[in-house]
């Protein structure tokens, strides 16, 4: 689970996201979605991963979307919304991308 990532740098989660270990990677997401302080950062790299072909990354990516705009009451609905409309395409991601934007609506000022 993410508790393994407890202390991970910035720089460790960038090199553990780029592995193709699709449960580390995932663990990755949800840690730095929960517990990095840096907002710009943390949208930048859920919203890289939500390109990721691994579809279970690249859902819970989606997912990671609506958690960051309930923690942070905000979203960068230019870059944000335009990848989901893409990803919402895709039968397999539109539920996901949906609850997305439900959060997003909910959340984000």
């Amino acid at each position: 689970m993410a508790a393994n990532l407890i202390n991970y740098s910035k720089e460790n989660i960038e090199k553990i996201l780029e592995s193709n270990d699709v449960e580390k990677v995932t663990d990755a997401l949800l840690y730095l979605t929960f517990n990095i302080d840096d907002f710009d950062w943390v949208q930048d790299t859920i919203l890289r991963m939500i390109s990721n072909l691994e579809e279970d990354i690249s859902g819970l990516a989606i997912t990671c979307v609506g958690h960051l705009a309930r923690i942070y009451s905000k979203i960068d609905k230019d870059k944000i919304i335009p990848c989901l409309q893409l990803k919402a395409k895709d039968k397999r991601f539109e539920g996901r991308v949906g609850d997305a934007l439900d959060d997003i609506n909910m959340f984000a000022k």
